[in-house]
């Protein structure tokens, strides 16, 4: 098979432009010509380059969860004090983070193992970041002693349990709402010397 000319289009446009595809319209709705037309290019250049819909899924939300943690994650390891580093964090993955492009990825990884593989590193990352902070925090003293595994499991899981709910627009469920109850328990589980006051909202 003849190689497709990719002309000006590079590979991470082709990623760039199916993550913003898939986001707004779902996997399901997505076609490969539509993501075509957004990254202008051919249908033939995407299966050449991608194995199909699947292989492209993952890998855009692999590209957009780097560039997500280059611009945010990277700036909360920069603060000063454990309280700043875990807000920082909750802060960009609560208000910046693409959740319905992660819900299309967890949907393909119960029957793809590219995809589960996938999604199984980047959980891993995000739960290694929320891990590596809290023990920060134990051994500065600026949060109480406790298991670090299990603290991080019931954070991790708070956002990750009501984060999808949030992204469906769920009747009851705001960011405010979210924020509100994620910071009240972080403070019940780390002690009073966690920041809990609410988050400062950047870009």
């Amino acid at each position: 098979m003849p190689r497709p000319r990719l002309d000006h289009v590079r590979k991470a446009q082709i990623l760039s432009a199916a993550a913003e595809v898939l986001s707004e319209r779902g996997y399901a709705n997505t076609r490969v010509v539509d993501i075509a037309d957004a990254a202008g290019t051919s249908p033939a250049a995407i299966l050449y380059w991608f194995d199909g819909k699947d292989g492209l899924l993952a890998q855009a939300l692999g590209l957009r969860e780097q560039e997500f943690h280059d611009r945010y994650t990277v700036k909360a390891e920069n603060k000063a004090t454990a309280s700043e580093r875990l807000r920082g964090l909750v802060e960009a993955m609560l208000y910046h983070y693409d959740w319905k492009l992660w819900m299309e990825l967890c949907v393909l990884a119960l029957r793809d193992k590219a995809a589960a593989a996938e999604r199984d590193r980047m959980d891993r990352r995000w739960r290694a970041a929320l891990r590596t902070v809290i023990r920060e925090g134990q051994s500065s003293g600026e949060f109480i002693a406790s298991d670090p595994d299990e603290t991080m499991f019931l954070l991790a899981g708070l956002l990750d349990g009501l984060s999808p709910p949030l992204a469906l627009r769920a009747k009851g469920v705001t960011r405010d709402r979210v924020e509100r109850v994620w910071l009240s328990e972080a403070k019940r589980l780390l002690g009073p010397r966690f920041d809990g006051r609410p988050l400062k909202r950047t870009r």
